[in-house]
């Protein structure tokens, strides 16, 4: 194989891989993508890969046409026998028939192709030395797409989709078919590597008249897309065109490409349906070119190998040019290989279009590895993290959002609120609480119980939700997402809002601080308060003690202590400076007990920021990313498979 077959081959087997994963991600979203481009992607990745596990030597090259068309007459002029049977009052070819210059490799070939064993025939006798420049051709004779013989159609159908290149026959007569043209020709606008329309049977016109039907020609192939498909004017009765035609023939074999051509044609015409699906402005992703034909000459390849028969010259049933006339066979023939030929074939059948060839590889097939789109056990490429592809704006709007819905403002503000009230208990004056109360402010006895966090409404977090989506469906730069993204992107954003409030009010209230908690400060100052409202009393008491004694006039009986009435003066100072220093101190510490509480707000604020953070995270975030990794990914793999 040269350099540059290998190298197509790489290509195509890149832009396979590429194909299947498009192929994934579509299969993945069954609502979005059609079901028969779907399809259609899946049968071209498994008769790729069963195509480039067969021999890579041999170009598969398909005469097709309709009844009449002289096909079967220009195969056998271009195999140089009458391999296969021409009719007479109703043209018609039922079977594929095959001619191989070559033969070693191509038994698996002709098993995949479904070509029967009565129907191959070999080109490698020495009558073959000037055919050197095709060895390596596989030369096909499709039955008539408008054959009256059941199961014809679907036959070709079916090989027109396994060949590397494609000869379309026409004749004079119905070269302007719309049903050949619609049917056949359209879809194989962006085939022009391995497409040639040939106008046969160019003997029954003048020169004028071929001249005004190869022009007609050309302008219907121009008007549906097929603009560098090659036309060719032959005629197999008088051999007009033949050597232009074995020219294009031996130019695909000496390439060795036409398979790989063909392959990528085939992605190419696949790709436009799935772009539809990939946005505006995706790098790489161009209108389809047309490819351009190769038509010069090819260099002669190696003879075919000689001697003594091999087990691929056994597979095509021992018959070789020399023995190529139908009535020559043995009369038992049609028991070849124990052949039913009675059965009826597999592609008659009911669901011809998924049908298998019968019979495996044999061990002339080329030990090719599994494609990596044919191995389940790769899978797909991790894309890191899938929050990393959410855009920032709408995720902080959405976390935002979240925090208004759990009411984290108000559960926090409450929180400062109640840590107040509760270090009043301990650091406040008892005398401005004995105060309040006697004013009806009085401080509430549980604050704790205020700091129960708010259910977090089931409406708001809907409204996130759709708006996150929203703007991340239109983007920043206002280009909308194209479908299905659209709707799975807004899927994935609600596929977990159930669990949403839930957890948002889980995470409030593992975000605030543990409930009844006193700090140790507090209770010394409380001790030392109800300390100095002791001495408040106590001096009271005393200044009380000493006006009563003073009154009942028991002065020289009592002690200095509690009789002299010059202390009075003292024992006032000092109360009066002990309800001061309580009332500065409970000042100061509530001071404190504000600057600790906004603090402690703060930290509320932050753990639960954090913890809502995790859930807007792992419940709309993952999810919504997810989604749009595989959309990037969609994007990325479409400009791999269009490389």
């Amino acid at each position: 194989m040269t350099a540059t077959t290998t190298t197509g081959a790489s290509t195509v087997t890149t832009r396979l891989t590429a194909l299947h994963e498009l192929t994934r991600l579509a299969a993945a979203r069954p609502d979005g993508f059609d079901p028969a481009l779907r399809k259609e992607a899946e049968q071209l990745l498994r008769r790729s890969g069963e195509r480039m596990r067969m021999s890579g030597t041999h170009t598969v090259v398909a005469l097709a046409g309709g009844t009449g068309s002289g096909k079967s007459s220009l195969f056998n002029a271009l195999s140089g026998a009458t391999f296969s049977p021409v009719g007479v009052t109703r043209p018609t070819t039922r079977h594929s028939h095959a001619c191989v210059w070559g033969m070693e490799g191509a038994a698996p070939l002709l098993d995949w192709l479904s070509v029967q064993r009565r129907h191959r025939y070999a080109r490698a006798s020495a009558l073959d030395a000037g055919e050197t420049s095709l060895t390596g051709l596989l030369l096909l004779d499709l039955p008539d797409h408008d054959s009256v013989v059941s199961g014809s159609a679907a036959l070709v159908d079916r090989l027109v989709k396994l060949t590397d290149m494609l000869i379309w026959v026409l004749d004079p007569l119905k070269y302007a078919d719309a049903s050949v043209h619609q049917r056949y020709l359209v879809p194989l606008a962006g085939h022009a590597a391995v497409t040639t329309v040939v106008l046969n049977q160019a003997d029954t016109l003048s020169e004028d008249e071929v001249a005004d039907c190869e022009s007609d020609l050309r302008r219907l192939l121009d008007a549906e897309g097929l603009l560098e498909t090659q036309i060719m004017v032959t005629s197999a009765t008088t051999g007009t065109g033949l050597n232009e035609l074995r020219t294009v023939l031996a130019s695909a074999v000496a390439a060795r490409r036409a398979s790989t051509d063909r392959i990528a044609a085939d992605i190419e015409a696949l790709l436009d349906r799935f772009a539809v699906h990939a946005g505006d402005a995706v790098a790489g992703v161009q209108p389809r070119q047309p490819a351009a034909v190769t038509s010069a000459p090819a260099d002669p390849l190696a003879e075919p190998p000689r001697g003594q028969w091999t087990e691929d010259e056994r597979a095509f049933g021992d018959f070789s040019h020399d023995n190529h006339d139908h009535d020559d066979r043995p009369d038992d023939y049609d028991n070849y290989d124990n052949y039913d030929n009675s059965s009826k074939p597999p592609w008659e059948e009911e669901g011809a279009e998924d049908w298998i060839p019968w019979g495996a590889p044999t061990a002339q097939a080329a030990p090719v590895s599994r494609p990596p789109w044919e191995d389940e056990s790769i899978a797909a490429p991790v894309t890191g993290n899938p929050v990393s592809f959410v855009p920032v704006g709408p995720a902080a709007v959405l976390a935002a959002a979240f925090e208004k819905a759990a009411g984290v403002s108000a559960v926090t503000e409450t929180l400062h609120s109640g840590r107040e009230r509760t270090a009043t208990r301990y650091v406040g004056w008892p005398v401005g609480r004995l105060g309040a109360r006697l004013r009806g402010r009085a401080v509430a006895r549980k604050p704790q119980e205020q700091l129960e966090s708010p259910q977090a409404q089931r409406s708001d977090i809907d409204n996130a939700i759709t708006d996150f989506a929203d703007a991340v469906i239109v983007g920043e730069s206002g280009a909308t997402l194209p479908e299905p993204w659209t709707r799975t992107i807004r899927a994935a954003a609600r596929s977990k809002s159930d669990e949403a409030q839930e957890a948002l009010g889980a995470a409030v209230a593992h975000g605030l601080p543990p409930r009844n908690r006193v700090t140790g400060w507090w209770r010394l100052i409380a001790l030392a308060q109800w300390l100095l409202m002791l001495l408040v009393v106590a001096g009271i008491a005393w200044i009380g003690v000493i006006l009563a004694v003073g009154g009942f006039h028991l002065a020289h009986k009592a002690s200095s202590l509690v009789s002299d009435l010059s202390l009075i003066p003292w024992l006032a100072v000092m109360v009066v400076a002990l309800l001061l220093l309580g009332s500065l101190t409970a000042s100061w510490c509530q001071n404190m007990v504000v600057l600790a509480a906004d603090r402690e707000r703060e930290q509320a604020v932050r753990a639960i920021r954090t913890r809502i953070a995790v859930v807007t995270r792992e419940l709309v975030l993952a999810p919504t990313g997810a989604e749009l990794a595989d959309y990037d990914r969609f994007r990325t793999e479409l400009v791999a498979a269009r490389a």
